[in-house]
């Protein structure tokens, strides 16, 4: 900081823009996303095959598709599965009648051909006429209700990319539940395409469990009977994309109500046959040993009270323009960021938990400058009313700043991650969320700062990278009010 520069100056060169980088990593994950293309490792590829059941001579005679078959990892296994089991004799004949994939892309079409063709040449079979199309599976009507099998790794393309697809998406039943991916629409043509005893293995985010767009999917897999086995593979990223995934078995014909509940080392390993009465809760999807479900039903439904508000902190939107060690002044406020414990200055435009007007600030010379310097990007931003361009971009966590409270961060692994910290009257919390309560500091820790809570938040199976778990604000509440009256009882009742 050179001796002319106020403390808002410094902060304004601070904020200035990145490296074009950035931007080009930008276009390149803008690009993966729109393409949902991820390519699935042989691994798992086998693993879902041989969960599917799809395996040994019962393969024989029996329709299978990959109905967004990329390059061929599904089916060139596929095919060698059925090289190894058919007669040489009846080998080129069957693959044609019996194998079958869509793919959109042209250019990974030809790839899946070439591998096709490879795999049959090994088992003597050339000049198979491969029922492999090039089209969009969204419409293609005429493989429904006569697979035996639906296997694959179907595309993940979250609603807002998906450009003219928009409305062909939206049709479907599983896609009526909130921002949705074609993940999950891929689920329902797959069902469609099934005959009546047909099964259907896939590798899909695993977001479905407890998300709103999954909702109409997991009530149709519950009121159906329809999920057999799901392996759960964690904080595992198979593919170079930020997605965390599930094996998902589905079958047509089921007698049994239990689910085959399996965790990921080195491959799937059972842990328990789940009923939908373990792993069903309040319409979401939990899978874990009997005994945590058991607990973790108790938290989620018990977990009503008014002895603890947590709430999110302050949202800017523009953190790099109100929040810096050089800010001075008496519109400047002490702040935590929760996800690091860390404190640092706030400008806060509030009194009373009200904005203060433009006009009033720039009253302050040096404020107002910094406000000028500043004020395209900030007006830029998504604001509640536009009209406001010197706010915050939303207004929570504003009253609460002359309240004692107390910070935590959102990002687990285990209690040495949790940092729970006093925020006292006079601070704001941002980067993260904050508790709002009567009880000692020494309670509080107590309930939070302990494996029973990292259990808790690991059952929620909200996964993050570097192997952490997230939680919300309501998570945190509704564990506190339960673990309160199970430690404390319900002494000193407000």
């Amino acid at each position: 900081m050179s001796e002319t520069e106020t403390p808002f100056e410094v902060a304004e060169r601070n904020t200035r823009g990145g490296p074009a980088s950035g931007r080009r990593a930008a276009r390149v994950l803008s690009a993966q996303k729109s393409a949902g293309r991820v390519y699935t490792p042989e691994s798992i590829v086998n693993d879902i095959l041989n969960l599917s059941g799809y395996v040994g001579k019962r393969i024989l005679k029996r329709h299978v598709i990959d109905n967004s078959c990329g390059d061929g990892a599904f089916l060139s296994r596929i095919v060698e599965r059925y090289c190894r089991e058919c007669e040489p004799r009846r080998l080129k004949r069957e693959l044609e009648e019996f194998v079958h994939g869509i793919e959109i892309d042209a250019g990974e079409l030809g790839k899946c051909v070439k591998r096709l063709d490879a795999v049959a040449a090994r088992y003597g079979a050339s000049g198979v006429r491969w029922d492999v199309q090039c089209g969009d599976a969204l419409k293609a009507r005429q493989y429904d209700g006569k697979m035996d099998f639906v296997l694959g790794n179907p595309p993940y393309i979250r609603v807002h990319n998906l450009g003219e697809s928009f409305d062909s998406v939206k049709r479907f039943a599983f896609a009526r539940g909130g921002m949705t991916d074609l993940y999950l629409v891929f689920y329902e043509i797959g069902l469609q395409m099934l005959n009546d005893r047909g099964v259907l293995g896939y590798i899909t985010p695993s977001s479905f469990f407890n998300s709103l767009a999954g909702s109409v999917f997991r009530k149709s897999l519950a009121e159906e009977n329809l999920l057999a086995k799901l392996v759960d593979l964690e904080h595992l990223q198979v593919f170079d994309v930020a997605a965390y995934t599930a094996i998902v078995v589905l079958e047509k014909a089921r007698k049994a109500r239990t689910v085959e509940f399996c965790r990921y080392e080195n491959g799937p390993r059972f842990v328990a046959n789940l009923s939908p009465e373990d792993y069903l809760i309040d319409g979401k999807f939990y899978f874990s040993e009997k005994s945590e479900l058991d607990e973790l039903r108790r938290v989620l439904e018990n977990g009503a009270g008014n002895r603890f508000e947590v709430k999110n902190g302050f949202a800017t939107l523009c953190d790099a323009f109100f929040i810096s060690d050089r800010l001075t002044g008496p519109r400047v406020v002490p702040v935590i960021k929760a996800s690091t414990g860390k404190w640092t200055k706030a400008l806060f435009p509030y009194a009373d938990g009200k904005l203060i007007p433009y006009e009033q600030l720039a009253t302050d010379p040096e404020l107002k400058r910094y406000y000028e310097q500043n004020a395209k990007r900030l007006k830029a931003r998504s604001l509640e009313n536009p009209r406001e361009w010197h706010a915050f971009g939303r207004t929570q966590g504003i009253r609460d700043v002359y309240k004692n409270k107390y910070s935590i961060n959102g990002l687990i692994r285990d209690k040495s991650d949790i940092k729970l910290n006093r925020c006292p009257p006079g601070t704001g919390v941002y980067g993260g969320c904050y508790i709002l309560t009567e009880i000692p500091f020494e309670e509080l820790q107590e309930l939070i700062c302990s494996d029973a809570f990292v259990r808790y938040v690991s059952l929620l199976r909200k996964y993050k990278s570097g192997g952490y778990y997230a939680f919300s604000s309501r998570d945190l509440k509704v564990y506190l009010e339960y673990a309160y009256r199970r430690r404390f009882g319900d002494k000193n009742e407000r």
